[in-house]
């Protein structure tokens, strides 16, 4: 206890390095409980990292944290322009590190209660139609057709974009998929998505189709079956998500599509709504988006109660007798 002491000292006195330490630490302590990826553990530490920047740059001793202190915070937040399903996911990174600050003591139990569920303005996922999306799969691989050597990127692209939109993947689940485990694929796969949970995946004929040629290529380009099944074609590196939304940029400029509509996230956004649209039931939804909570599938419901309303408001024959 007496280290932990030291420690408090330190933290107080705004000692970045012991601070950077700690962080370190509760960061070891979520990959042992709870198996969280290298882009959640990179997550983890921007997060903190611009907290406890915040908290040092401000003179406010973070182990000694007031309410006034977090609302300050979110104020910060949104002066930053960001969303408010981003604030809400660093404020659940703070409040899981005061979890950890209890139990190793530096926090009490009082100063952990202060940091609640912030009542944010939850945004509507941006959806693509299905025209839309058809025609970002279909002209990607146009593209690649017309110089297969120059344009494998775009190869790349329709692949991921096919398994996004027929799976509903995530796309750092996707990215973690190896090739020997999909080599011999029919039409299901089980994964470790989100929090370590292992689910179901089913893929459609043409997913698995456009599956099996890439794989066919990677091994073609001297990539093995431990290979992750989306790397860099001149090396062994897992390609970034920030690679995939630079790619999907080019192509969203080649299509006229909408850049703040096309993202990894707004495909599977779209794939959700789309089988709700067209009769899927929200129970089956959840499951096939791996969500833990119901409740979280249910903003597709919103969405489609708009698209209902504009249906409404656009087709209703009564609307032609009011334009007389």
């Amino acid at each position: 206890m007496k280290s932990f002491s030291i420690l408090k000292i330190f933290i107080m006195n705004f000692d970045k390095n012991k601070i950077n330490e700690i962080i370190e630490n509760f960061v070891h302590t979520k990959v042992i409980d709870k198996g969280i990826t290298s882009n959640t553990i990179i997550a983890y530490k921007k997060d903190l990292n611009l907290f406890t920047t915040w908290c040092l740059n401000n003179k406010i001793n973070f182990i000694e944290i007031k309410k006034k202190d977090i609302n300050f915070y979110i104020h910060f937040l949104k002066e930053k322009n960001l969303n408010s399903s981003s604030i809400n996911r660093k404020l659940s990174v703070i409040k899981s590190f005061y979890d950890y600050l209890n139990q190793i003591g530096l926090v009490s139990w009082n100063e952990l209660k202060i940091i609640g569920t912030q009542k944010l303005q939850k945004n509507l996922p941006k959806l693509l139609s299905e025209k839309e999306i058809l025609h970002l799969i279909d002209k990607s691989g146009k593209i690649y057709i017309e110089n297969p050597i120059k344009n494998i990127m775009y190869l790349r692209t329709q692949v991921i974009l096919e398994i996004l939109y027929s799976t509903g993947l995530r796309i750092s689940e996707l990215l973690n998929i190896k090739i020997n485990q999909v080599a011999n694929i029919k039409d299901k796969l089980y994964i470790n998505g989100k929090g370590n949970k292992q689910r179901l995946v089913i893929f459609n004929q043409n997913a698995l189709d456009l599956l099996k040629n890439w794989i066919a290529i990677m091994i073609k380009n001297n990539k093995n079956k431990n290979s992750y099944l989306f790397e860099n074609i001149d090396n062994t590196n897992v390609i970034s998500r920030q690679q995939i939304y630079k790619d999907l940029k080019k192509l969203a400029l080649k299509t006229n599509t909408e850049l703040e509509k096309l993202s990894p996230h707004s495909v599977r956004h779209s794939f959700a709504s789309h089988m709700l649209n067209r009769g899927a039931d929200l129970r089956s939804i959840q499951k096939l988006l791996g969500h833990s909570d119901i409740s979280t599938t249910e903003i597709y419901t919103q969405v489609r109660q708009n698209r209902l309303k504009g249906l409404v408001n656009n087709i209703h024959p009564l609307n032609d007798l009011l334009k007389r």
